[in-house]
């Protein structure tokens, strides 16, 4: 089990204690018992600020590499509307969503990983078995594959790393990020899926809306899809609509649906809609680029393989250019 499904599962049995009138604190105290490792120690220290008198929110606050940016601006809102209860449940299925679209890509990316690893000490055993390069050149031959597989695999994942601590790196990562086909579609709905939970929890807990929709707004986790959605937070401070706000690149369906629920005062209804739509195209997109890469590793690995077998046959049954 991933640290996002215990944190999911965490989230709901502390929902399930508070649903069942289980004060905060005892609550805390049993969750505890069930936990393990960071999580139980994170845990044990918000039991611990909650009772030194700090609330909620300001404990999680105390523990950023456990819960995330979204989790304590949602937890905030519910504390001060008296719906943790709900709050914890909403987000236990937001971190279970999270982690089955990433149990699956990474599922997705196992085997081709293997197959390429493969492939780099199958490269090289022609030009071995015909005496062209002897073993120390076919093992250089295997490090120099493997590095065009594992540098950009550290690049990507220090970039992600230090997305959150270098700002400047955020706008051009995340423009890249929406450039790839299919996964970048899936990141841009998942995006807009965070956006409308967001909305849909402090907008429920009775959240003005001009703080509302500038929290939502951060806590899309992309910069470009921010940007989507920030007219809206300039709209209500100028006392019109949301939606009216919202850029036209965002898509049709998402801005009409916003528009209907504002105008018929259904917005928490309609923002938890948006969030339902954009989180299945998501899963949907996802779904695709897991069974999609592998193929193209595949079909790509294949093409080398035909392109050895027809050199090495060639180097076997050459004909002389002249007799």
């Amino acid at each position: 089990m991933g640290a996002r499904s215990r944190l999911a599962q965490a989230y709901y049995d502390l929902a399930a204690l508070l649903d069942a009138g289980v004060p905060i604190l005892r609550s805390l105290d049993i969750l505890i018992e069930g936990r393990r490792g960071q999580l139980k120690s994170a845990f044990r220290q918000v039991r611990e600020s909650l009772s030194q008198g700090a609330n909620l929110a300001e404990a999680l606050d105390r523990q950023p590499r456990v819960f995330p940016e979204l989790d304590r601006m949602l937890v905030a809102a519910a504390e001060t509307s008296g719906s943790l209860g709900d709050s914890f449940k909403m987000l236990s299925q937001w971190h279970e969503f999270v982690h089955r679209i990433t149990r699956r890509i990474q599922m997705g990316l196992i085997y081709p990983f293997f197959m390429l690893h493969a492939a780099a000490f199958v490269v090289g055993v022609p030009s071995l078995v015909l005496g062209r390069i002897g073993l120390g050149g076919y093992l250089l031959g295997v490090l120099r594959i493997l590095a065009f597989l594992y540098i950009p695999t550290i690049l990507v994942v220090a970039a992600i790393r230090l997305r959150d601590r270098i700002p400047l790196l955020r706008l051009p990562l995340d423009f890249v990020v929406l450039r790839i086909p299919v996964l970048g579609r899936a990141i841009y709905h998942m995006s807009v899926c965070r956006y409308a939970k967001a909305f849909a929890m402090l907008y429920k807990a009775g959240v003005p809306m001009t703080e509302t929709t500038e929290r939502a707004t951060r806590a899309t986790g992309n910069v470009l899809v921010a940007r989507q959605f920030a007219g809206g937070r300039e709209s209500v401070r100028q006392g019109a609509m949301a939606w009216e706000g919202f850029s036209t690149r965002l898509p049709a369906e998402y801005r009409h649906l916003w528009q209907i629920g504002e105008e018929t005062g259904e917005l928490d209804k309609v923002a938890v809609k948006v969030a339902d739509i954009s989180a299945d195209r998501a899963d949907l997109l996802f779904t695709t680029f897991a069974s999609g890469f592998p193929k193209v590793v595949y079909f790509a690995i294949m093409i080398v393989l035909a392109m050895m077998v027809l050199r090495t046959w060639s180097q076997i049954y050459s004909i002389p250019d002249s007799f």
